[in-house]
């Protein structure tokens, strides 16, 4: 297994609720779904501006 960061986030009660929610419709846990949104988030940034529009 790759060695992995651990961040820590303090979320407002209506979004971790959300997030929860989101998670167990997907059958993911809650680190797998934080995981997931966050890694697109980064590729997403990454992509050249162009790609983006």
């Amino acid at each position: 297994m790759k060695n992995r960061g651990r961040v820590t986030a303090y979320l407002p009660e209506e979004v971790q609720k959300a997030l929860e929610e989101w998670a167990e419709e997907e059958s993911r846990s809650l680190s797998s779904l934080a995981t997931y949104l966050l890694t697109q988030a980064v590729k997403e940034r990454q992509q050249p501006k162009d790609k983006k529009e």
